[in-house]
């Protein structure tokens, strides 16, 4: 059984909520040993603990029970882990793959992961001990331990029985070729192997030419790499190109995921991760400074306009245009900085092009601004007829207000996550709230300084 949208999903707990209720338990292990285990992961987040450890036990075997834990948000599995018998949890965890493993000891507080990993098996806890020594952002500490590394003098024929002997490693897409140091030295796909005369030599079939990433470089640029070149895996290797692991596809999709979800929470000021659980006052906390700085540009901005008090009870209607104007030039600089930001991620912008770059979305800022400049002094003109001869420098201010706001708001939106990649600074901290800020303080500005001008 497979649940391919949240309806099925929604229906799919609701059965199980009945027969847990019912206590049917031969109906239980029927539909949950036939269901894919990232789907049955997908339905019992939304469970209580003690119904989550009860469904755990009707999926399947311990491997399955494995499976199931390591398809869950790390720190979901890890609690439910920590409601396990000691000799339970180090079971299911010895089950898992290494990198999973690794990811759920973790986030677990020291005292505990300690006991989970003395109650391993020797093996499993070792591998454990030796990805945890890497950044928890880094290709070392995503890779798997698990792959399969043949010497060059290994010939095609042993290969595949070498394979064939190696049913737990996760990804066997690729053999990577090793010398008699560990050192990478080639590699060639599963098909390549196959289709070679059974006495060839790996060193006459493998490409010697291997893109390979160190352990320490961060999991974007992994990422970046696996797109780019259509990888289902790409090899790790540690400062003399010793070869230590893999990173394969699926932990690639999940970097791409979690990369762009941390750039749209920076860039809306809501903090860097998105926590399942999240408690009220940590969203608070995560919040409250991007916000204060919402509340400072505003609370200037409210200044400058009170400054103008006597041009506004003279012609109201420039009232009314204030939030165009603002709403206007905010939309683009937002639309320039997300532009520009997943641009820097994907490297389809590089601030080498600085000028480049903001000239293409200053001439797109000017653009706009001269057509919606028109507009809006169009209706600024049609609006304030019964003002008399003011109408025309009416329709002008707001006219050229909204051509300069919108052309400084693209230039903002785009120059300061530019300028922040250049001084290496993450550019998402260019936040909504800092670029909207700004927007907000030097529209009005602009605004006002044109109507006491002209009226």
């Amino acid at each position: 059984m497979s649940l391919v949208n949240v309806q099925q999903k929604h229906r799919f707990a609701d059965t199980l909520r009945k027969l847990l209720r019912r206590n049917a338990v031969p109906n239980l292990k029927k539909i949950l040993e036939r269901t894919h285990p990232a789907d049955v992961a997908s339905v019992l987040e939304s469970f209580l603990p003690q119904e989550r450890l009860r469904l755990l036990q009707f999926v399947g075997d311990d491997d399955r029970q494995a499976d199931v834990l390591s398809c869950l948000p790390e720190s979901l599995a890890a609690d439910m882990l920590g409601e396990l018998p000691l000799d339970r949890a180090a079971l299911l965890l010895s089950l898992m793959s290494g990198d999973d493993r690794a990811d759920i000891l973790g986030i677990l507080d020291d005292e505990t992961a300690s006991k989970l990993m003395k109650a391993m098996p020797d093996e499993e806890s070792d591998e454990a001990a030796d990805l945890l020594r890497y950044g928890e952002n880094t290709a070392g500490g995503i890779m798997s331990p698990e792959f399969l590394a043949m010497t060059q003098e290994t010939t095609a024929k042993e290969a595949i029985r070498i394979v064939q002997e190696s049913p737990d490693v996760e990804m066997a897409f690729y053999i990577y070729v090793v010398n008699l140091h560990g050192s990478l030295v080639g590699v060639l796909s599963l098909r390549q192997l196959v289709t070679s005369k059974p006495e060839e030599k790996l060193r006459d079939i493998m490409n010697p030419h291997v893109v390979s990433v160190r352990t320490e470089e961060d999991q974007e640029e992994v990422a970046r790499i696996v797109s780019r070149y259509d990888f289902l895996a790409v090899p790790v290797v540690d400062e003399i190109n010793c070869l230590v692991g893999v990173v394969t596809v699926d932990d690639v999709i999940d970097v791409i995921r979690e990369e762009a979800t941390e750039d749209i929470l920076k860039m809306a000021g809501a903090g860097e991760e998105l926590d399942d659980r999240p408690a009220v006052f940590t969203s608070i906390k995560r919040r409250v400074p991007w916000l204060f700085a919402a509340l400072a540009g505003g609370i200037v901005a409210a200044f400058v306009i009170g400054q103008y008090e006597e041009t506004l009870r003279q012609f109201p209607l420039l009232v009314g245009f204030i939030p165009v104007i603002i709403g206007m030039a905010g939309n683009v600089g937002t639309q320039s900085l997300t532009i520009v930001v997943r641009g820097l991620a994907t490297r389809r912008v590089e601030v080498k092009h600085f000028w480049k770059v903001v000239g293409r979305e200053l001439l797109v800022g000017v653009l706009l601004g001269v057509l919606y400049g028109l507009v809006l002094g169009a209706i600024a003109h049609f609006l304030g007829l019964e003002l008399g001869n003011t109408t025309i420098r009416m329709a002008l201010i707001i006219g050229m207000s909204v051509l300069l706001a919108m052309s400084m708001a693209a230039f903002v939106g785009t120059a300061t996550p530019l300028l922040f990649a250049k001084l290496n600074i993450d550019p998402a901290v260019a936040t909504g709230p800092f670029l909207t800020t700004t927007i907000d303080v030097v529209g009005v500005l602009i605004y006002f300084s044109f109507a006491k001008a002209l009226l």
